[in-house]
């Protein structure tokens, strides 16, 4: 099994989860709700295709 440390993170996972300053962390939250609305949005859309098209 491989132990976490520092070293082994990936460039990518401290860009992703290392904030320097509370405007980061800001459009962090902001971004994840983005996401998250159009994750919704896009099943919603989904949803109303197959009701159309099932009629």
């Amino acid at each position: 099994m491989i132990h976490y440390t520092e070293r082994n993170r990936s460039p990518l996972c401290h860009l992703i989860t290392d904030f320097r300053s509370p405007l980061e962390k800001r459009v962090a939250r902001f971004d994840l709700w983005g996401v998250l609305s159009s994750v919704l949005l896009v099943s919603l859309m989904i949803a109303v295709a197959r009701l159309l098209v099932a009629h």
